[in-house]
């Protein structure tokens, strides 16, 4: 006899243990078990730093069963986690598939109509976080969330009086205790395996300092940029005071500014490609000693494997970013900065930060 209530079963195809159901001993029913619904998909780099709460979740809830809804760009960043038990991209059939079932818990934590509306028509006997009133307008389940609300409506409270970390405001709004816990993330063995074969091509030296430039912006704040000028002047620096293996991490976006960085220092600095895969991104980052980034999903990648960070802030709020004690933020708080801010003819707040202050504390931290 088949088991439809086991948390393996698959119907569409066998399970993961490749058994059937009778006499199976990976028998698991859901009767009994805490179902949660987690929603966070915009964007890739809040969706990792989202994931310090699944630490908190299973503290609470000891007998989980975690789903995830996310952006279909997200899924890999959250597939290889033994902390996640489904994850879903955010689309119709997952739409459709979640009307028809029921969680004992949902933690909304994105705030566009979509995926509120969505909160608002899943069954959950507790619902934490954001979701629809009959307005259309956002709105939060639990008094806990208020100030994750505010947040987004008051610039004077995020730009300037919050000192807390998105990891501790998201935590309050689900309810469940902050321990500081780290992002959890898993790199496939592929993508390390992908990363060493680019090092042993080029015949990159574990014995040196290796630095990796991520010089994107990202596709939604073009003010976050940091000149190639200033590239270039650090790159110089990093080679000649520290003998540093550098790399210069990117995507298509960065493919021109990169590929001209690599050009003027032929056989010296490394391009990583334009075309990797999300978890082959991320397998070139793990190999490295130090990042330096801007606000960016690169950065939050570093921050999940653990690597030393300078990070780069100009219009947006640094609080809020966690380097859990193995970087540093350089913030110069220019007049006009945090502004958040896609756009700016100025860009000061990036372009004020000079070469030489970026590697001098890279050299403190390596």
């Amino acid at each position: 006899m088949l088991k439809p209530d086991c948390i393996h079963f698959r119907g569409d195809k066998p399970c993961r243990f490749k058994r059937l159901c009778d006499g199976c001993p990976h028998h698991a029913p859901f009767a009994g078990l805490t179902r949660v619904l987690m929603i966070k998909c915009r964007a890739q780099g809040d969706v990792l730093r989202t994931t310090p709460l699944l630490a908190g979740l299973r503290r609470k809830y000891p007998d989980a069963h975690v789903t995830w809804v996310t952006d279909p760009e997200s899924v890999d960043l959250l597939a290889p986690n033994p902390a996640v038990d489904r994850v879903l991209p955010f689309d119709l059939e997952a739409v459709v598939s979640l009307d028809a079932q029921a969680f004992d818990v949902l933690i909304s934590l994105d705030k566009e109509p979509g995926l509120t509306g969505l909160a608002r028509r899943v069954r959950a006997d507790r619902k934490f976080g954001f979701g629809m009133n009959d307005s259309g307008n956002l709105t939060i389940f639990n008094e806990a969330a208020a100030t994750a609300y505010e947040l987004g409506v008051n610039d004077n409270l995020k730009f300037f009086k919050n000192t807390r970390t998105y990891q501790e405001i998201a935590a309050e709004a689900a309810e469940v205790d902050y321990r500081r816990d780290e992002y959890a993330f898993v790199l496939p063995e592929e993508a390390k395996a992908r990363a060493a074969a680019f090092w042993k091509r080029h015949r990159l030296s574990g014995k040196k300092p290796s630095v990796g430039l991520n010089t994107g912006a990202g596709s939604k704040f073009l003010t976050k940029q940091w000149p190639a000028g200033h590239y270039a002047k650090l790159i110089r620096l990093l080679l000649a005071k520290l003998k540093a293996n550098v790399l210069l991490l990117g995507g298509q976006r960065e493919r021109a500014l990169n590929e001209g960085l690599a050009r003027k220092f032929p056989g010296r600095v490394f391009n990583t490609g334009h075309d990797n895969a999300l978890l082959e991104f991320a397998g070139q980052i793990d190999r490295l000693d130090l990042v330096v980034t801007s606000d960016t999903l690169g950065m939050h990648l570093a921050i999940a494997l653990k690597k030393k960070v300078v990070a780069l802030f100009g219009p947006t709020a640094p609080q809020e970013i966690d380097l859990y004690g193995r970087g540093v933020k350089i913030f110069l708080a220019e007049s006009c900065a945090p502004c958040y801010r896609q756009t700016c003819a100025d860009g000061r707040c990036m372009r004020a930060i000079a070469p030489e202050l970026v590697f001098g504390e890279v050299r403190k931290l390596l």
